[in-house]
């Protein structure tokens, strides 16, 4: 057997608690032969402890002790992690191992893994957001009835018939919007860091906290302020309404009304304001707000004026003052109503 097998087996037993004392002075006189023999001595012995850390459960193997020392040798950083520097001479022997692959020492590969699945996690948590977990649009619909909601956000809705509004169940990013199909009355709650932002035909409605109305049936967008201030925009026609003014889209360009009903609200209020207005116009109102229709019997009646306020009346109720001041007669047909007269001149 080869002079360096020999000491690498007798090293092998010695740390491994294999042979007897008495040995230790033959492995003393191998490795007084060797150039370099004390630096081989001391770093076997601590690689050996090092690589025992990982193997304090396993039974040892003795057939492969010494190869398991030599490939813990091919990792020099083992080596500076429990001893300080050795210094060589020009007459010094580097000892390399049978292969000149360099290998990365086991708790150097953990901490790399294990930094880069945590700067991976930390990059998917940052800049990857599944659409799956974007928060699932609501629909609320109003048939029949006026209905009542209050958004996620605490803004209040009331819808009138015919209508429908399409919202997040929870508000995210910077800006808090809905889509409106019909006629809508918002009272919005204020948030002056996420703007309150309505589409409806292709229209686009900003507040940050205000109460209007929003009549977007057909594309001839309506929106009337009661209080606050309202962006309207289409394209690149952009309108600011104040309280009492009111504004329309036709076509692409928004344009400020000159004449404002103050009833466009009533299906939400069940308030009205008729000054010197035509019956024409006040039965067309009144059918709107309550879903039902009335209408004039002859044309001659429609240029009768009303001046009146009323004030959550029933239809029936001013119906009954209508017929009074103008000496007609209502007719019910089913849930419709007909007013008969000689008309006004």
């Amino acid at each position: 057997m080869a002079e360096h097998q020999n000491i690498d087996e007798l090293l092998a037993k010695y740390l491994a608690e294999e042979s007897p004392e008495e040995d230790f002075p033959e492995i003393q006189n191998h490795l007084n032969e060797l150039p370099d023999g004390n630096t081989v001595f001391e770093h076997s012995k601590i690689i050996w402890d090092a690589s025992a850390a990982f193997q304090q459960k396993k039974p040892c193997d003795i057939n492969a002790a010494w190869q398991k020392v030599k490939k813990q040798m091919s990792c020099p950083s083992k080596l500076e992690d429990h001893t300080p520097i050795v210094h060589l001479n020009e007459a010094s022997t580097i000892i390399r191992p049978l292969s000149e692959k360099r290998v990365i020492p086991f708790k150097r590969v953990i901490s790399i893994a294990a930094s880069v699945i945590v700067l991976m996690g930390l990059m998917l948590f940052l800049f990857w957001k599944p659409t799956s977990e974007s928060a699932p649009l609501q629909e609320s619909v109003a048939q029949e009835k006026v209905l009542n909601y209050t958004l996620p956000d605490g803004t209040k809705v009331t819808l009138n018939r015919g209508s429908k509004i399409s919202y997040p169940s929870t508000f995210e990013g910077q800006t808090r919007e809905i889509t409106l199909q019909g006629e809508a009355f918002f009272d919005v709650a204020h948030d002056a860091q996420h703007p309150f932002i309505i589409h409806a035909q292709g229209a686009a409605i900003k507040v940050l906290g205000t109460s209007f109305n929003v009549n977007a049936y057909s594309k001839q967008v309506k929106v009337w302020v009661k209080t606050g201030k309202v962006q309207v925009k289409k394209s690149s026609s952009v309108i600011q309404l104040l309280p009492g003014e009111q504004a329309e889209v036709q076509g692409d360009e928004v344009v400020r009304s000159t004449y404002v009903d103050a009833n466009q609200a009533a299906y939400f209020s069940q308030s009205f304001n008729f000054e010197n207005t035509e019956l024409s116009s006040v039965v067309n109102t009144l059918s709107q707000v309550y879903g039902v229709k009335v209408t004039l019997a002859n044309e001659a009646m429609s240029h009768c004026k009303l001046t009146v306020n009323f004030e959550k009346e029933s239809l029936e109720n001013i119906l009954a003052v209508i017929a009074t001041t103008f000496d007609i007669n209502v007719q019910k047909q089913g849930q419709n109503f007909v007013l008969e007269g000689k008309g006004c001149q």
